[in-house]
C-alpha cells in the first residue's frame, strides 16, 4: 500500500512539474497570421471620385464573414452592401457618389489559424459630389479602437484559470502524499 502512495505522489508530482513547464516556457507567437498585403485604393492614396469599390488583399485565404466599414470624414458610412470574401480578398461595395474629403476603411477579419486582424486605412477623395467634409467626429475615432485586438492574458483567461488550478490540485496531491508517507 505504501508503494501505490509513493507512486501517485511521484505522478502527482510529474503532473505538477510538466503543468508549471508550460506555463513557464516562453510561448512562440504564431506567425501565420493574415497581413494586409494590397488595398485598392491604396492606404494615404488620393483619388479623384469615390470608387465603386474597396478591395483589401491578404497574404492567406480569409475566413467568413468579414466586416468592412468605409466612412465619409463626417462619419456617414458609404458602404452599399456586405463585404464580399474570395480567397484572400474581400471586397465591398461603395455608394454611388460622396463628398470630398478623407474616408477611412475600418476592417476586421479572421484568418486562416482563427485569430482576428484588424486596422485603419485611409484615402482621399478630391472632387466629391458634395462639400468637403469636416474633420472625423470623436465618435467616429473611438469606434475603431474597440476593434484591437484583445491582449494575450484576456485571450488566454481560462487557459491561465486551468492551469492554477492543476497547479493547486498536484501540490495538494503530493502534500497528502508525503503527509501520508510519515
Amino acid at each position: 500500500m505504501t508503494s501505490v502512495r509513493r507512486g501517485a505522489a511521484r505522478m502527482a508530482a510529474w503532473v505538477v512539474l510538466g503543468v508549471a513547464a508550460l506555463i513557464v516556457l516562453p510561448v512562440v507567437p504564431a506567425s501565420a497570421h493574415a497581413e494586409l498585403i494590397g488595398s485598392s485604393p491604396k492606404d494615404g492614396s488620393s483619388v479623384k471620385t469615390l470608387p465603386s469599390q474597396v478591395q483589401l488583399e491578404f497574404s492567406e485565404e480569409i475566413g467568413s464573414p468579414a466586416f468592412v466599414e468605409v466612412k465619409a470624414a463626417d462619419g456617414t458610412d458609404v458602404t452599399a452592401g456586405d463585404p464580399q470574401v474570395l480567397g484572400a480578398k474581400v471586397t465591398v461595395p461603395l455608394a454611388a457618389s460622396g463628398p470630398s474629403g478623407e474616408y477611412t476603411i475600418d476592417y476586421r477579419v479572421v484568418s486562416a489559424d482563427g485569430h482576428p486582424v484588424s486596422e485603419e486605412l485611409t484615402f482621399d477623395v478630391t472632387s466629391g459630389s458634395g462639400p468637403t467634409a469636416a474633420a472625423t467626429s470623436p465618435a467616429s475615432s473611438t469606434a475603431s479602437s474597440s476593434t484591437d485586438d484583445e491582449s494575450f492574458i484576456s485571450r488566454h483567461k481560462s487557459h491561465f484559470l486551468v492551469a492554477g488550478l492543476g497547479i493547486i490540485a498536484g501540490a495538494l496531491l503530493v502534500g497528502m502524499g508525503l503527509r501520508a508517507r510519515r
